[in-house]
């Protein structure tokens, strides 16, 4: 399942890190305007990547935003979970 979710940048210059992983496992990192909606950014290969201890601490940081999300939630809107 493709899911997505982004934290509103601590200097509130209406941006905000958004990391979306796709059902293969990729995933792709944007900086995106706060609120707005998922765009490409950089995206880094589950498979045959030449990252692959990036790979891995990106989808730890996927977690460390969820969590980050559910403790003190922003309203952003941008956490999106996909069939």
């Amino acid at each position: 399942m493709a899911k997505a979710i982004a934290r509103i940048c601590d200097m509130r210059e209406g941006k905000a890190l958004q990391l979306f992983v796709e059902d293969d496992g990729d995933v792709i990192v944007s900086v995106i305007p706060e609120g707005g909606i998922y765009a490409k950014g950089v995206q880094f290969c589950a498979s045959g990547t030449q990252s692959r201890r990036t790979v891995q601490a990106l989808h730890e940081l996927f977690e460390a935003m969820a969590e980050d999300e559910e403790a003190i939630p922003q309203g952003a809107g941008m956490k999106v979970e996909e069939d």
